[in-house]
């Protein structure tokens, strides 16, 4: 080691003198050096950014208003003409969409409606005849009201001229129309009262009866005695007063029924054998009468029960056929001792 110090000395002596850069004269290629080149990433080219969505953003100050925006039109795609001028009326026929010739075009929103039509009124028989009537067709009524119910035709026929009459009468004064109307209704009422249910509108007890509606009412207060008279009278509707003959006969068929506290019956005298007692009287009442008698009512005595108490009579009344039966709610009256 002590010998090589000399040696390294001398040869840096020898070097200082020389250049610090080296000239090489060979020949480079090009292509070479192309290939050899760092590789450097090209840089993008500059893009905007994506649309910023603006939803469910809130705005900074209270009151600031927020306008939506829209999506662009895709490239080469027309952007669709924005109305001009006032808005158009709501159309019923379309719901207010706006329909394109171009189904393509058509933008989402409400379906058109359909088509709107006037549906075709229906008039009962009833109307049609009453109008026929008011429009001077008396005929063409009477052949609608020949398609109601056959047991129905008789009253239409009646009532429809008393409607189509009395909606123009001056029925204050003009007392004539009015009592062609009245004679009208009568007629209409007469073909009813055959059908309709008997009605007893009155029944109370009473004395010294001596024609509809002549009577003496008997005290509510006051009790019978034993084995006196007691009068019990009635007014009946909806009778028909028959022909026979020249004449007329109303009547009905009763059946009373008379029980004490207890509800058992109690013996009365029979009206076609007073020396026989039954349990129910039953009998007839009719009058003959040269007119139609529209005022019917139906007198009744018997003798009151021996024994004090108190009791309850009732009746019930059917026409001269048996039909339509009514009966009073059970009426009490009382029976005083000695």
């Amino acid at each position: 080691m002590p010998g090589r110090r000399p040696l390294v000395a001398l040869v840096a002596l020898f070097t200082l003198p020389l250049p610090a850069c080296l000239h090489v004269s060979a020949q480079i290629d090009p292509a070479a050096v192309k290939d050899e080149a760092p590789k450097v990433a090209t840089k993008p080219a500059d893009t905007p950014p994506p649309p910023r969505l603006e939803f469910a953003v809130l705005p900074r100050v209270p009151g600031t208003l927020v306008q939506g925006t829209r999506s662009a039109s895709p490239a080469g795609t027309p952007a669709a003409p924005q109305p001009t001028g006032p808005p158009k009326p709501f159309d019923p026929t379309t719901g207010g969409a706006t329909v394109a010739s171009n189904a393509s075009n058509i933008e989402p929103g409400l379906l058109p409606l359909a088509a709107q039509t006037n549906p075709v009124a229906y008039e009962t028989p009833l109307l049609a005849a009453v109008r026929a009537h008011t429009e001077g067709n008396p005929q063409r009524a009477i052949e609608i009201i020949r398609t109601l119910n056959p047991q129905n035709q008789d009253l239409v026929l009646a009532l429809v001229p008393v409607l189509a009459r009395g909606a123009t009468a001056d029925l204050t004064n003009d007392p004539a129309t009015v009592a062609a109307l009245v004679d009208q209704l009568r007629s209409a009422l007469e073909r009813l009262e055959a059908r309709a249910a008997l009605r007893i509108e009155k029944a109370t007890f009473c004395s010294d009866v001596s024609g509809f509606g002549k009577f003496l009412p008997w005290p509510d207060n006051n009790a019978h005695k034993p084995n006196t008279r007691v009068q019990l009278y009635l007014e009946v509707r909806n009778l028909v007063s028959q022909p026979v003959g020249n004449d007329f006969v109303t009547g009905v068929q009763a059946a009373v029924e008379v029980r004490d506290a207890k509800g058992n019956l109690v013996e009365q005298i029979d009206e076609r054998d007073p020396k026989r007692r039954v349990s129910i009287v039953r009998y007839v009442k009719s009058i003959r009468t040269q007119s139609p008698l529209h005022d019917f009512h139906v007198y009744y005595e018997f003798p009151a029960p021996s024994t004090p108490g108190v009791y309850t009579i009732a009746v019930e009344l059917r026409d001269s056929n048996g039909q339509r039966p009514v009966k009073t709610p059970p009426m009490q009256f009382c029976v005083a001792g000695p």
